[in-house]
């Protein structure tokens, strides 16, 4: 099969991988309210189960990179992606807390290990010239599965019941993923495409591919590990408690679930639109955009006090993050090359995943403490400015670079 057409379905395989990875992690902010009413567990123990599955996953996602560099994805995608589907799977069983804390901490957090990084490091073989249109398909199938998972849970809930419905998603969610991930390698030699230089204004120039060494010693890689660890907090901050949040307005369950709707099709525009820009005006250009209306929508959402204004500001979240982080990974090959990709995505994903373990459940024990989610949200428009910081420091010119130009 020629490179091109083969590409194409790799997008497609990767795009079903991520789909079906987010649908049960979306439906646990569906499931989280329905869960404290059932067993009275609070919602800071409840944030902390998926806490733990970040915090977990991340650790073992260092690994899982790096023996993608020596022995590609395949293998290794398919193995977790099954284990995350049996671990959400077995959410119909649980009767206590320490029963959750194993199913979706532990077991689920080992099976999302490899998902995001081993998409992003894939994609980043297959393609150069069009990589920010490729990226954005498929993470975009991460959005839709915030997109259907909350109005789907409403749904199964109330006609099966929520022990039947989390053993639905979770078991054809690993179905769904483990069947595409098992059609995903990398490119063989003839297939891989030539990387072009960086194009003018939007990365620095390559002083060749870093080894994962080098880049552990290079302060870039830790200001965008910082900044993925905001935006990573902050999405998951606002997609698990979207839903809280909206019933503490007085919304319904079922319509309160439309909040990780409004969210989902907010990121999916974002994703989409931002991978096709940024091809054409560059990732510094797009990523300004992003963050303005992360900030935008944050502030929108605190302190305007209705239904149709909670769902527009989700909206506009959704599309500044699926941007912001879109672009985020499309700038690791350009800073730091291709070497030992796998293994600089894993630690990166591990700032992602802190972030993203850390804000939901300090959220939920604020709210626990105070009664409401304004210090949370509050703080949140601060944390996308610092983020756009960390991005600036994190893509600048190394001090070699610099100097080689000057020479």
């Amino acid at each position: 099969m020629r490179p091109g057409p083969r590409r194409w379905l790799i997008v497609v395989a990767l795009f079903l991988v991520t789909y079906g990875i987010s649908t049960p992690l979306a439906a646990y902010g569906v499931f989280l309210p329905v869960l404290a009413e059932a067993f009275g567990w609070s919602r800071g123990a409840l944030s902390s189960a998926l806490s733990l599955n970040l915090l977990l996953g991340g650790l073992a996602g260092f690994g899982v990179g790096a023996l993608a560099d020596r022995h590609g994805p395949r293998l290794l995608l398919a193995g977790t992606v099954a284990l995350a589907g049996l671990a959400f799977a077995l959410v119909a069983v649980v009767g206590a807390l320490w029963q959750l804390y194993l199913f979706v901490g532990v077991l689920g957090g080992l099976g999302m290990s490899s998902f995001y990084l081993l998409a992003a490091a894939t994609i980043t073989r297959w393609f150069d010239a069009r990589r920010g249109l490729a990226l954005a398909l498929v993470l975009v199938g991460f959005n839709l599965g915030y997109m259907t998972a909350g109005p789907l849970s409403a749904w199964l809930i109330a006609g099966f019941g929520w022990r039947w419905a989390y053993g639905l998603i979770g078991g054809g969610a690993g179905a769904l993923m483990t069947l595409a991930a098992l059609s995903v390698r990398l490119p063989h030699p003839g297939e891989a495409p030539p990387l072009r230089a960086a194009a003018a204004g939007e990365a620095p120039a390559r002083e060749g591919d870093l080894t994962l060494a080098r880049a552990l010693a290079d302060p870039r890689l830790w200001c965008l590990c910082a900044c993925w660890l905001l935006l990573g907090g902050l999405a998951l901050m606002i997609s698990v408690h979207a839903v809280p949040f909206a019933r503490d307005r007085g919304i319904d369950l079922a319509g309160a679930s439309l909040a990780l709707t409004a969210y989902g099709v907010g990121s999916v525009s974002g994703r989409l639109a931002s991978g096709a820009v940024s091809d054409r005006l560059g990732t510094r250009a797009t990523i300004r955009v992003a963050f303005v209306l992360e900030a935008l929508a944050l502030v929108v959402l605190l302190w305007v006090p209705s239904q149709p204004a909670l769902l527009a500001s989700l909206a506009l979240f959704g599309a500044g993050f699926a941007a912001s982080d879109t672009m985020v990974v499309k700038v690791i090959p350009d800073v730091f090359g291709l070497r030992a990709l796998g293994a600089i995505m894993g630690v990166l994903a591990l700032g992602w995943r802190a972030g993203a373990a850390l804000f939901p459940a300090a959220a939920g024990f604020l709210y626990d403490l105070t009664g409401s989610y304004t210090l949370p949200f509050g703080a949140a428009p601060l944390a996308v400015l610092a983020s756009w910081g960390l991005f600036a420091l994190g893509t600048r010119p190394s001090r070699r670079a610099v100097a080689g130009w000057r020479r």
